[in-house]
This record gives structure tokens, sequence and C-alpha cells, in this order.
């Protein structure tokens, strides 16, 4: 009877203590709240935004680099290509290797590395005189860089903000409007003065301050509360068990486990009642077991059901990726992500030595990313507030920004006779071609949800990637195969047109809701 009572004390000394607890927390994420949507959620957006204009500088100097490669380095097109697909190819297909390490180290570490990296691949590509050495320094070591700063700049956001996501993400993806606008000049004026080596010294300086930046994105006690809570809601999706949005999951998870762990002490007590009914044991025996076994058995069951819970977890590992890619049409969207990677790859690299064959000069044709970059950024921001609209949703924009992305590739051809009608181009192509980067983490958190979107972002980066790394190079061989430009700019818009029909697709495999 003395052991019953000393359980029940002990259980209502328990249940008070996790009260206690549970109000602490709950004051604690309210007073926290006040950084989410505001706050230091805007000193996140900023340095996010500086981040996306400084990795659009590097990724789209490509393009006007390309001819001062041309004609200091090697005059094989297509081995120059390689030079810039290499570094949007790393800098995006990194996307799983970077959502690892920043996993591990941290928003802040990881942008901060990524500076780094960017830094040195830029500082040894002033010194190299061959293709190959500029593909391992600029297109190698600067694109991990580039892929660090961008998954970033990718999901940080989305630990800060709720309500305000897709605007934040319209202004970030402006900072690389603002690059179209400053890398043309720019990077055409740092050629005259210091030649292709001064000029890529230069951008690795100007690289360095991603680590002002990253250093901005301070670690968050919210955030790895709400990080804990998506994993939790993601091993409740199996039991088919949602938590109420504005509860706070963790403490269901905790009572749960709690229940779990009373109902095996109850059994363990009831056997214990039951060996006590017999001769062989003692009321001394009892005694000795009751108090000082039950929180061993507390704590033995705590850590067997621990370690039965990760073995459970990485066992659901490979259903969980599965799930994810051929779940809500995530695949249709990857795909789609593939083709318009190849198409924005060719456009961007091919597009300044086109018009300088077409009789722009080297400024000119370098400009047309400054035209380029005016409509981008009312796009970008267009983009994000129409997406926080439910009426319209995120997948409908971007089918229709693939769409008329493609139809004006499929112009050039037509707009390419005179620096005029390039310039229109440009237009028409920074106005459609730079929304859909917006979208990418809004429809990522519609198809796999908000739990999974650091992985999520990094395969997504992945499958541009390879769109990145194969688009040049094809649109090189078309151009060398035929002998017609023009073809190369046919392929391009016929990738969109390709991209927005997989994009199509998604609804006609998404889950009932």
């Amino acid at each position: 009877m003395q052991t019953v009572l000393a359980v029940e004390e002990e259980d209502t000394f328990k249940n008070k203590g996790q009260n206690t607890g549970c109000q602490f927390e709950n004051k604690t994420m309210n007073s926290q709240r006040k950084d989410i949507d505001g706050g230091y959620a805007w000193v996140v957006c900023v340095a996010c935004f500086a981040i996306e204009v400084i990795g659009g500088c590097i990724n789209t100097s490509v393009g006007v680099i390309t001819p001062a490669v041309l004609e200091e380095v090697d005059d094989d097109l297509v081995k120059v290509s390689w030079v810039g697909s290499t570094l949007l190819g790393t800098f995006t297909m990194c996307g799983p290797l970077a959502g690892i390490i920043q996993d591990k180290i941290g928003n802040r570490r990881a942008g901060i590395l990524g500076g780094i990296l960017m830094f040195l691949g830029l500082t040894a590509a002033s010194f190299c005189r061959t293709v190959t050495g500029l593909i391992l320094t600029f297109g190698v070591i600067t694109g991990l860089g580039c892929g660090l700063a961008a998954n970033v700049s990718g999901v940080a956001p989305s630990n800060y903000f709720k309500k305000r996501l897709p605007v934040v993400y319209g202004i970030c993806v402006t900072g690389n409007a603002l690059a179209l606008l400053a890398v043309g000049p720019l990077t055409i004026q740092l050629l005259e003065m210091y030649t292709l080596s001064g000029t890529l010294l230069i951008w690795g300086a100007i690289a360095f301050n991603v680590c002002l930046a990253g250093a901005l994105i301070r670690p968050s006690s919210i955030l790895k509360q709400e990080e804990s809570m998506s994993k939790d809601l993601a091993h409740q999706d199996d039991t088919g068990e949602i938590c109420d949005a504005q509860g706070d999951p963790t403490m269901k998870t905790q009572s749960q486990y709690n229940a779990l762990i009373v109902e095996d002490t109850t059994d363990k007590f009831e056997q214990n009642d039951e060996n006590r009914c017999s001769p062989a044991n003692s009321p001394r025996s009892v005694a000795e077991n009751s108090p000082g076994n039950g929180n061993e058995t507390a704590e033995s069951l705590l850590e067997d059901n621990l370690h039965l819970a990760t073995e459970n977890s990485r066992s659901r590992i490979i259903p969980q990726c599965v799930n994810m890619f051929c779940s809500n049409g995530f695949f249709f969207y990857l795909l789609s992500i593939i083709f318009w990677a190849i198409g924005d790859a060719a456009c961007m690299v091919h597009l300044p030595y086109y018009a300088e064959l077409k009789g722009s000069t080297p400024a000119q044709s370098a400009n047309l990313f400054t035209v380029m970059g005016v409509p981008a950024i009312f796009s970008g921001l267009l983009t994000g507030f129409a997406a926080s609209d439910p009426a319209i949703g995120s997948i409908i924009l971007h089918v229709g920004l693939q769409g008329m992305s493609g139809v004006s590739l499929l112009l050039l051809p037509v707009l390419s006779h005179t620096y005029s009608l390039q310039m229109i181009f440009s237009v028409l192509y920074g106005a459609y071609g730079q929304g859909s980067f917006t979208l990418v983490s809004p429809i990522c958190i519609e198809l796999i949800s908000r739990s999974k979107l650091a992985i999520g972002f990094g395969v997504c980066s992945f499958c541009m990637g390879i769109g990145n790394m194969v688009g040049p190079p094809i649109a090189s061989l078309i151009y060398e195969s035929t002998g017609v430009y023009d073809f190369t700019f046919l392929f391009a818009g016929a990738c969109f047109i390709i991209s927005a029909f997989f994009a199509l697709c998604i609804p006609l495999s998404k889950k009932p809701a």
C-alpha cells in the first residue's frame, strides 16, 4: 500500500513538473515569436538578399567573361563553354551536399564557408592560363561556394517567415535582378582596365563579402525548436496523427512518449504486485525494489524507446525519400526544373557571344543583362505577391512563366538583327525568366511540406545543376554541327515549353486535400 501511494505521489509530482515545463516552454516560444515575420527576421532577409546579389553577379558574369576567355585563353568554343557550365552545374548540383553541410554546421557557418570558397576559387582562377585550370578553380571551387551560399539564402527565410514567406522570397530574388543590372557594365569595365586575370581577382574580393552577410544570420532557439517539431511531425505522418498548427507538436509528441513509458512501467508494477503475493517476496525485498527500481525501470525504458525510435527512423529513410519523390507530383516538378535549367543556361552563357556575332559591340552585348535586370526586379516582387494569393497558386504561375519564357526565346532569331530588337528580347526574358526562381521554395513547401524543405531545395538545386551542366555544351554542339546559331536558342525555347508541360502534370498527381 505504501508503495502504491509513493508511486501516485511521484506521478502527481511529475505531472506538476510537466505542466510547469509546458507553461515555461509556451511562454518562451511566445516571447520568441517576435522574430517570426518581424524583428530580426528582416535582418535575415537583408542578409539573404545580399547573398543573392553577390552570387547572382558571379553566376551571371559567366556570359560576359566567356568572350574574354575565348580571346585570352583558348578559342575553342566547346571547351570554353565548359568553364561556365561547370560553374553553373557545380553551383546547383552540390545542393544536397550543401544541405547536409548546412544541417550540420548551421546557416551562419555555411554562409561564411561559402564566401571563403568563392574568394579562394576566384583568386586562384586569376592565376590560371588554361581552360582546365579555370574549370577546377572558377568552375568547381567557386561553384561549391556559390552553392553553399545559395542554399543558405534559399532555406534560411523559411525559418523566420510564415505569412510573408513568398513575398520575402520575391525580395531575395530581386537580388539576382540587381545582379543582372550591375554585372554587365561592371565586368566589361573591369575587363578593359585589368584584363581577365584582374577581373577575376576583383570579383574574388567582392565575393568575400558573402562571409559578412552569412555572419548576420544568427542561430535562433525558436529555429531549433521548430526543426525538432518538424521531425516529430514527419514521424507522425505514418500513423495519420496531425497536430494542430497553433499548438505545440513537441508537447504532444512528448506526451505520447510519456504515455508509452507509463504503460510500460504500469505493466512492470503489475508484475511486481503479482510477485509480491508469493511467499518468496518479503516486505523488505519489495521496499528495496519499488522506489529505486521504478526510477531505474523508467530510465531503462526511456533508453530502449529512444533506441527503437532511432532504429525506426533510420529504417524509414529510404521509404520517406521514395515517398517524397513520388507523391504530390514532386517528380514532375524536378523534370520541369531540369528542362528549365537547360534552356536558361544555354541562353545566359551564349547570349553575349550571339549578340556580338549579330553585330553588337562587347559593351552592348553585356548591357543586355542590364536591360534584362530592370523587369526582373519587378517580376520577382510581383511573383512573390501573386504566390501569396491562394486563389492563384504557385504552380499555375510557374507554368505561365515557363511558357512565356519559351516563347520569348523562340522569338529571339527574329529579334536579333538589331541592337534595339535584342533589347526588346532582354526585357521579355527578364520579365518572364526570373520569376520562377521566386517560386522554388514555395512550391517545395506545397508539394513536400515545410519540414522537408532543406532536402527538397537541395534536390531541386541538384536537378537545376544537371540542366546547367549540359545546357551550354549541347547548345555549342548544335551550333558547331549546323553552323546556325539561331538553332541553339530555338532549342532553349523548346526546353522551356517542355518544362511548362511537365509542370502541368503536377496537379494530376497531387494528393487530394
